[in-house]
């Protein structure tokens, strides 16, 4: 049996083929349900650390548009006292892995720091491009500055700092969970 290192976790990892779906094993990494195909397994007896292939392979840091002046290093638990952090994309909390800016404090979900630039949809004729940040996104001078922008799909307020899809042909948007759902991946920088 070969044995990995991950810089996450003090025990050696095996690779395990098959993690059923039934058995309901959340990533260590991600947080995120494990389903179907192989994961990183502790070989302690009584630990249930277990990452993602993806979650793995992430890379310990990342230059991110949504943060260009400083890079993002890949942190294995919140860097806050409440063993919490808020995610600055979705606004969701995390307790696990963070890609974090210690200058900022800013942090972002690994499947939100991967986010693609543009999404196509069904039921939406033109593409959807990531959006950073709404203020005064489709606004004229002459319009209100607390304008609220209705997502599409859920007819749900779009909150204004967190990260959302919009059409800059419709001036329209869309939460983050109501347009993706995606395996994770990052690049390195």
């Amino acid at each position: 049996m070969e044995e990995f290192s991950h810089f996450s976790h003090r025990h050696p990892l095996k690779i395990s083929d098959t993690v059923d779906e039934e058995d309901q094993v959340v990533c260590s990494g991600c947080e995120h349900d494990l389903s179907g195909g192989s994961a990183y397994t502790c070989t302690k007896m009584n630990c249930n650390f277990i990452l993602h292939d993806s979650c793995f392979d992430l890379p310990k840091q990342i230059k991110h548009k949504s943060h260009p002046k400083h890079t993002l290093s890949l942190r294995f638990f919140p860097p806050y006292d409440e063993g919490e952090f808020t995610c600055d994309a979705c606004g969701n909390s995390g307790h696990a892995f963070t890609f974090h800016c210690e200058k900022c404090k800013f942090d972002l979900h690994v499947e939100c720091a991967s986010l693609p630039e543009i999404e196509e949809r069904e039921d939406h004729q033109h593409p959807l491009t990531l959006c950073y940040d709404s203020s005064n996104l489709f606004l004229g001078k002459e319009e209100e500055v607390d304008h609220v922008m209705c997502c599409y799909v859920c007819n749900r307020g779009v909150g204004k700092s967190c990260w959302f899809y919009c059409c800059l042909a419709c001036k329209c948007g869309a939460h983050l969970d109501c347009v993706s759902n995606q395996e994770i991946q990052v690049s390195e920088i």
